[in-house]
Formats: C-alpha cells, structure tokens, sequence
C-alpha cells in the first residue's frame, strides 16, 4: 500500500515535470512570424531584422540617368509596378480594381511634374496606401524605377485609355 502511494507520487511528479519541461521548450516562432500585410510589396530582398543585402541603403547622390538605367528600371517597373499601375503606368493595372484606392496615373503632368528625387522618395517610402520598396529593391533599383517613371513623360498611353487619377 505505501509502495502504490509512492509510486503514484513519483509518476505525477514525473508527468508535472514532463510538463514543465516540454512547455518551455516550445518555440514561439509560428506565432510571431514575419508575414505580409495587405498591399504590401512582395520581398525581393532581405526582410527586416535580417542581415540585408543591400536593399536598405540610401544613395544620396545617385549614378545619372542614362538610357540602360531607363531600360532596367523599365524592367523593374514591369515586375513591381505593373500589377497595380499597369504596363502603361496609367493606374490600370490587373489589381488595380482590388485596391482601396486606385493607383496613380504615372503618366500625369502632375506626376512628370515631380523631380526624379521626389519620385525616388515616394518609391522609397511609399505614398498613401502603396508599399515602401525600401527593403525590396537596392538603391540603385528605386533609381532605376524612378528614373523610368520620369521618362513617361506626359504623353497619353499607348493604348489610347483614358488615365484613372491623377497624382
């Protein structure tokens, strides 16, 4: 009779102690997981808390835009932009009727209106509810794109659409 109390002593304090030590070792990290917001831009790059590569560095003073500059920045707007400015950047992107707010006309006299530094900060930091691309894209890439944005011009869009808002 004591040997059964004891032994069922030394099991429940052997399952508490199971308990205790499984509990703790438990990882919180499935709940506290990096994971995308909505509208937020895909992570070409380096998320944050992580060692980045490049993708969180500021140019102050910038390579000058060249025409292979406009080319790969034509690139990077196709894989970044497109899907909520549209391949015309005139706002009219596959996505862009999901959105809260429509994109912008990046083709816009108020849009080309703005210095490639301006657009390199809206690029960079976002605007309204577009994502930042500072932790996506390098520096050089955020030029790139802003240089192709600049080289729109203001000119209509090659499919003839009307622009859906202006900047």
């Amino acid at each position: 009779m004591k040997s059964d109390i004891f032994i069922q002593r030394v099991l429940s304090l052997a399952g508490i102690l199971l308990l205790v030590v499984a509990g703790s070792g438990c990882s919180r990290d499935m709940q506290e997981q990096p994971s995308f917001q909505p509208q937020e831009a895909p992570r070409k790059h380096s998320p944050a808390g992580s060692v980045p590569i490049k993708s969180r560095e500021i140019l102050l003073s910038p390579a000058p835009m060249t025409a292979e500059r406009i080319e790969q920045g034509a690139a990077i707007f196709k894989t970044n932009c497109s899907p909520c400015h549209g391949q015309n950047a005139d706002g009219t992107g596959p996505v862009a009727r999901y959105l809260v707010l429509p994109p912008f006309n990046l083709r816009s006299a108020l849009t080309q209106g703005k210095t490639v530094s301006e657009i390199y900060t809206i690029v960079t930091n976002g605007r309204i509810v577009m994502p930042s691309f500072k932790g996506e894209l390098s520096a050089e890439e955020r030029w790139e794109a802003a240089y192709f944005v600049k080289s729109l011009g203001t000119g209509s869009p090659p499919d003839g659409k009307p622009p859906i808002r202006s900047q």
